[in-house]
């Protein structure tokens, strides 16, 4: 009876530090990308270096992510790119707690900073990531991934019953990316099946 108990009340937990903004990724993978990955349905070959967004390697990144993720998501094109900034981290936990003073959210930094490192505006049409975000590994790369879904949900009007219904399809092409190299969700974002539910259902 006592393990039980103690079984639901762990499951509890899990569930209540779950329910956190898919925008809110805590990646722990530090592997770099392996050569020679060409990116399905494009020309562009994933190499182990990436240079900064603005480059024109970069812009060339951003390109082949945009082709794989509508061939991905069935989606026609569109002419509509994302602004993409990087800032620090302070910047985007302070758009992800609005609410907050800029004191409140500095108390709740050791929380805060760890698990915030994106965040997409639809107003602005704008993914922020974090500044020290270099696109230099499978989860770096994916954390563009995710939110470059977010931008399509935006443009193309897609509705939702929830925000954490959003997310699924965030995830969905988050993970089939990671797939590309090896890696999964589970091994570099700590998300397991249980907490991937938790995430994409409406509660």
């Amino acid at each position: 009876m006592f393990r039980t108990l103690f079984c639901w009340c762990m499951l509890a937990i899990i569930a209540m530090t779950g329910l956190v903004r898919s925008d809110d990724l805590s990646y722990a993978s530090a592997s770099v990308i392996a050569r020679n990955i060409k990116i399905p349905g494009t020309d562009y070959v994933v190499g182990t270096s990436f240079e900064k967004l603005n480059s024109t390697s970069g812009q060339a990144l951003i390109a082949a992510i945009e082709g794989w993720l509508l061939n991905q998501l069935s989606l026609p094109p569109n002419d509509h790119k994302p602004n993409i900034e990087l800032v620090p981290a302070q910047t985007i936990v302070a758009m992800r707690y609005p609410l907050f003073s800029k004191q409140q959210w500095s108390d709740q930094s050791a929380l805060s900073l760890h698990d915030t490192v994106a965040i997409y505006d639809d107003s602005t049409q704008t993914i922020y990531l974090a500044d020290d975000w270099n696109g230099s590994t499978p989860a770096e790369l994916s954390i563009l991934v995710h939110e470059m879904v977010h931008h399509f949900q935006n443009i193309h009007g897609l509705k939702y019953e929830c925000a954490q219904a959003r997310e699924e399809l965030a995830y969905r092409a988050q993970g089939h990316w990671l797939g590309l190299f090896g890696h999964d969700l589970a091994s570099d974002f700590d998300l397991d099946p249980f907490s991937l539910l938790v995430k994409t259902r409406c509660f």
